[in-house]
């Protein structure tokens, strides 16, 4: 009889192995459209060129101009961050992934509404004026 045997790392050893994350800091907002969907390719759940939407499978990511666009096809759209965030709201603490496999090994995949008051603050920074929120910062201008 031969028996091979596979070693399988258990879950919470995986979970201390290091994991790459981006300091919300480093994130480039964007500018442009081309830079706005570059940042949804990366810092959102995707299949190549399509935004993952709960309520409509997938969205061409070219044929978006803003999240607003979203509400055209649906009345609440949800999307998945690449993001853990902290519950606290005077602690605003992100966790961005590297890439989706990053964030499907060690994150918190969810659905979340893009008027989520928690992540208002995530989708300025890495979608700009393209998010659809003013702020304080992109409101003077």
């Amino acid at each position: 009889m031969n028996l091979s045997l596979k070693l399988i790392t258990p879950f919470n050893e995986r979970n201390k192995m290091e994991k790459k994350t981006i300091s919300l800091k480093d994130v480039k907002t964007p500018k442009t459209v081309e830079e706005f969907r570059e940042n949804l390719r990366k810092y959102y759940m995707c299949l190549g060129d399509d935004l993952f939407v709960q309520q409509l499978n997938n969205v061409k990511i070219d044929e978006l101009n803003s999240l607003s666009d979203l509400y055209d096809l649906h009345p609440d759209p949800m999307i998945t961050p690449q993001v853990y965030w902290n519950t606290d709201m005077d602690n605003k603490n992100y966790t961005l992934f590297d890439s989706m496999k990053e964030y499907l090994n060690y994150g918190h995949p969810r659905w979340v509404s893009l008027d989520n008051k928690l992540l208002r603050e995530f989708y300025v920074k890495t979608l700009g004026d393209f998010s659809g929120y003013v702020t304080g910062k992109n409101s003077q201008k």
